[in-house]
């Protein structure tokens, strides 16, 4: 159970040098740059970003890594930028707990008893990055964030493909070109050879939420030297827009 929560962390490390961005520009197929087109890409999802003040998810969890395969239910709510709340069970049974807040986070890791509450200025000193709530809760949402406004975009099939490359990341962002949905994100530190790939799939009209579909199939692998291959499969089951949210955090 502390792998999935390590897995929510890390991904805060990831996104923490994220900058999103609102994008000018209507045609993004005919008569454009192809850096025009691209902007275009951008801007429609942006558009289609999936969005409520509040949100519970239940989702069926699988991990797998080099240490361990386990599955699980987890329930996760989100205030919108105020909190990110996790809950993982087995057999019934809590495992862990987590809350993220935007200037602090705490972990529960009820089968070994570990207890961790740090802000998240710790990210910044252990990591040597600025850490950002706002784009781990786009991430949590199924939504897109981009390292950088420099992308280059190609068409291979049906898709559309967003390549980006810095001195610091390589990123790559597949979209579908019918719908403007995120279908996947691959995000690679250079120096560390760190990866992040987030495949978003099933997407579905959500009652009541607009015309954005939501995502209800999520995949998370993180390939890293310190923790090997892990991928974290997520299936939501039953989703809820409504509030407020109860977000308990004891120690005990």
């Amino acid at each position: 159970m502390r792998l999935l929560l390590s897995l929510a962390a890390f991904t805060l490390f990831f996104a923490a040098s994220c900058t999103k961005k609102a994008l000018d520009g209507r045609d993004g197929r005919d008569g454009l740059s192809a850096t025009s087109k691209a902007s275009q890409v951008m801007k429609e999802l942006e558009d289609s970003r999936f969005a409520s003040q509040y949100f519970e998810g239940r989702a069926k969890v699988d991990v797998k890594s080099p240490k361990m395969n386990i599955g699980g239910t987890a329930t996760i709510r989100v205030e919108q930028d105020k909190a990110i709340w996790m809950s993982v069970k087995k057999f019934g049974f809590e495992g862990a707990r987590a809350l993220i807040r935007p200037d602090s986070f705490f972990v529960i890791n009820r089968l070994n008893g570990d207890y961790t509450a740090e802000p998240l200025s710790y990210i910044e000193r252990k990591y040597k990055i600025p850490a950002r709530f706002d784009l781990l809760q786009e991430m949590v949402m199924g939504n897109a964030v981009f390292f950088s406004r420099d992308l280059e975009l190609e068409t291979v099939g049906e898709n559309f493909i967003l390549n980006g490359r810095d001195k610091r990341f390589a990123t790559k962002h597949t979209v579908d070109a019918r719908g403007y949905k995120l279908l996947g994100m691959d995000l690679t530190e250079l120096a560390q050879d760190r990866k992040l790939i987030i495949n978003n799939a099933d997407f579905r009209r959500v009652e009541g939420q607009g015309d954005n579909d939501f995502a209800h199939q999520r995949t998370v692998v993180i390939d890293t030297e310190e923790t090997g291959k892990a991928t974290l499969d997520l299936e939501f089951t039953r989703l809820s827009f409504s509030g407020p949210l109860a977000m308990p955090f004891q120690r005990r």
